[in-house]
């Protein structure tokens, strides 16, 4: 990444055999309208029916555990000899490292006591984790600042009442990573270097150090009865802790990480005899010498699945009840710090009656979010998301809409679709997409500028975002001045000099692709040749020193998974604040008020607003939702439609892009989730010397109403079909380069996209 923070804090038109009047939508003729689990019962993922024709039944259920407590963190759960569930971990409310007890399986949570004072957070250190037995006692790893020597950690060891006594434990010079006890009375500590100290919790006396083969990777450790299990992405280990010696490969256990993805959380209810495992893709259970890892649960159909989910620990109250602590900052906790219950159901079939096909090109988070809680609230229905292109199937845009395209014509095409990056005007003209007009919302409600940009002649809305993106631009007044057009904002000779120049012509085509369609579909060459120009003139000569230099670093944007500096506004401000680049340019997705100030106290006037273009006021659609007018499921499709639009899916922010819901769009914007803080914290660049301050405070109400009018302004949506992008953005980073000139460019864009256009 570019920077840290230092302190927590589409493609091708459908064929013409594709006849108006064989699809009922807009526009068209018609009027559109793996083993056995809990008890004995089958495991989540198999089959509806068995061999005797029967639905399969038996399957767990997820209930958010609502309390008083306001937990700011959770350092371990676990069920004690005695029955009782104990949580370590801290208050919300004041920050205090605390223990809680309930008796009643979960339901219910009473303070047990508070951490001794000086294992307190203060200006002496901090208390950030810890790990329970089952005698009910508890080990925390606090660190201990000192002057001129920085972090040292110190290990406490608390009694079931919480009184405290150091463990002498020193050889952990490095900052510890992760603990857990090994039975009562021994403990596994790993440091910030991977490796594991095996010690005694009287003396602190090493028993056992393990050290792995210097790989890369992050192994995650954990005792299980006198087993130490230790899980990278691609490896699970076993050890013996009571000769130090690793043993035989697990085959079974190995194929279950390689099918569920990383574990991130581990418990065992027969001293190790097996091992319950938490992982994206669910619960899965191995017993040691076993042929198959069974999984229990399917994170499909739960919130074990979600974007936003980060478990923090399992425990196991038996084989038909666990409970989950959970960071996700989706859940109705206040703090983002989440307990979840999951009951075997033996009455609820194994597989949902109902299946609903979804469909995008590239993976969206927030549809993964909306559809966990989505299966929450319907348990009887599994959304089936499909996603055409991956970096394991190496797929491209035309192909993956050639085989859409098919399916439709097909009758088997998805019943709902995510139109990002598809002809959507032409699956309009086609009548592939179903009405939406009386399925979303109250008028007024929703940014009607962005919410009616499918809305067709005839008065039918054949398409929705549910989110937005804004082109934006963010710099100094020598280089822009907000409000003003492209011509003057490119006649500024080397403004767009020194960024890399493909994301550059990718980010202007949302805001100039717009204005090249003509009324007949096709392009308007002159336009391109006036854009590649205009843009050469912006960016100057290009840097040869630029191809040398790494590149691939990803993240989540627009719904896809881009190289980072493609499209993200956000990637940019490292550098524009410490004068690498002229401008920040990008697709604006999320409010973040303190990094906007703290750029622009670096700059000279510095100030941002829209992008500009060939077209004005240009806004770029994101997860634009369309029914099949051929689905067999509409109704489904139409619910879930009406969820994704509701304010509860809409407060959903996986960094996607802005909620078109008003409500939901100040609750994005509004930074609430530092009432009260006022916080100034440090953030760092490339190197020690780039370093911003960086508040932390809610954004102040004429900043959200700056911004909400800006949003208002909006008029223009720009196109969203991906097959043109990549031939413009293709032969625009060769005129950047110097390597041709716009014009021949032009001739090969629109050669190309004139072959797309008459497939």
């Amino acid at each position: 990444m570019k920077h840290k923070i230092l302190k927590r804090a589409a493609g091708i038109l459908l064929s013409m055999l594709l006849v108006c009047g064989s699809l009922a939508g807009c526009s068209g003729s018609g009027q559109g309208g793996t083993g056995n689990g809990a008890a004995g019962g089958n495991a989540e993922g198999s089959n509806t029916e068995g061999n005797s024709g029967e639905r399969a039944m038996g399957r767990f259920l997820e209930e958010e555990i609502e309390t008083d407590i306001a937990f700011g963190n959770i350092f371990d759960m676990k069920k004690l000899s005695d029955g009782t569930l104990r949580i370590i971990g801290s208050n919300g409310d004041d920050g205090k490292k605390c223990a809680w007890d309930s008796k009643d399986q979960g339901a219910t949570w009473e303070k047990a006591y508070d951490f001794p004072e000086e294992i307190q957070d203060s200006d002496q250190g901090y208390t950030d984790r810890g790990a329970l037995s089952a005698d009910g006692r508890a080990v925390c790893v606090f660190n201990q600042i000192e002057k001129g020597a920085g972090i040292k950690p110190k290990l406490y060891l608390l009694d079931q009442n919480g009184g405290g006594t150091p463990v002498a434990f020193e050889q952990a010079e490095k900052m510890i990573m992760g603990i857990s006890f090994l039975g009562n009375d021994q403990l596994l500590v790993k440091d910030e270097t991977d490796k594991v100290y095996q010690i005694s919790t009287e003396d602190g006396s090493v028993k056992q150090t393990y050290e792995f083969d210097g790989s890369a990777d992050t192994h995650q450790v954990y005792a299980a009865g006198k087993k130490m299990i230790v899980f990278t992405s691609t490896e699970a280990l076993v050890y013996d802790t009571e000769t130090g010696e690793q043993l035989s490969p697990e085959d079974a256990l190995q194929q279950g990480l390689a099918e569920a993805g990383l574990f991130h959380s581990l418990d065992s209810m027969d001293e190790g005899e097996s091992v319950y495992c938490l992982s994206g893709g669910g619960l899965y259970h191995y017993k040691f010498g076993g042929s198959v890892m069974e999984q229990l649960i399917d994170g499909k159909m739960n919130s074990m699945g979600a974007p936003a989910f980060y478990p923090i620990t399992l425990t196991m109250l038996d084989e038909e009840n666990l409970l989950v602590a959970a960071n996700d900052s989706n859940s109705s906790s206040p703090t983002g710090i989440a307990l979840l219950k999951y009951t075997y159901s033996a009455d609820t079939p194994a597989k949902p009656d109902k299946e609903l096909k979804a469909y995008s090109l590239y993976d969206n988070r927030e549809m993964r979010q909306s559809i966990s809680r989505f299966q929450k609230e319907h348990t009887d229905v599994y959304v089936n998301y499909q996603v055409a292109m991956s970096e394991e199937n190496g797929m491209n845009v035309s192909d993956a809409l050639k085989t859409l395209t098919t399916e439709i014509m097909a009758g088997k095409g998805p019943d709902l679709m995510i139109l990002d990056g598809m002809p959507v005007e032409t699956y309009m003209e086609k009548g592939i997409l179903k009405d939406l007009s009386s399925l979303i919302g109250e008028e007024g409600s929703y940014f009607e500028n962005i919410f009616n940009a499918y809305r067709d002649e005839q008065g039918q809305l054949c398409a929705a975002p549910a989110r937005f993106m804004i082109p934006m631009v963010q710099a100094g007044s020598a280089f822009y001045t907000p409000g003003e057009d492209f011509d003057a904002f490119t006649g500024r000779k080397d403004a767009l000099a020194k960024m890399e120049p493909k994301p550059v012509v990718e980010k202007f085509w949302y805001t100039c692709g717009a204005a090249w369609r003509k009324s007949d579909g096709t392009l308007d060459a002159a336009k391109i040749t006036e854009f590649l120009t205009k843009l050469k003139n912006a960016y100057g000569e290009y840097d040869s020193s630029m191809d040398e230099e790494e590149t691939g670093v990803s993240e989540t944007v627009d719904g896809n998974t881009e190289e980072i500096g493609k499209l993200s506004f956000s990637y940019g401000d490292f550098d524009l604040a410490f004068g690498r680049t002229n401008v920040n340019i990008g697709l604006f997705g999320k409010m973040d008020y303190g990094m906007l100030t703290a750029v622009n106290s670096k700059l000279e006037h510095g100030d941002y607003g829209l992008m500009p273009g060939q077209a004005e006021h240009v806004f770029v659609p994101a997860m634009i939702m369309g029914i099949n007018s051929k689905s067999n499921q509409s109704e489904m499709a139409e619910a879930f439609i009406k969820y994704l639009f509701s304010q509860d899916s809409q407060k959903i922010s996986q960094s996607g892009g802005l909620p078109v819901e008003k409500e939901a769009f100040r609750s994005v914007i509004d930074g609430h989730e530092y009432e009260g803080q006022d916080n100034l914290v440090c953030v760092g660049g490339d190197s020690m010397d780039e370093t911003l301050d960086y508040a932390m405070i809610p954004t102040p109400e004429e900043e959200i109403k700056k911004f909400t009018e800006l949003v208002e302004s909006l008029a223009t949506p720009a196109m969203r079909d991906d097959v043109i992008k990549e031939a413009v953005s293709e032969q625009g980073e060769k005129v950047l380069k110097g390597e041709i000139s716009p014009q021949e460019a032009t001739d090969a864009i629109m050669q190309k996209v004139n072959i797309y256009l008459a497939e």
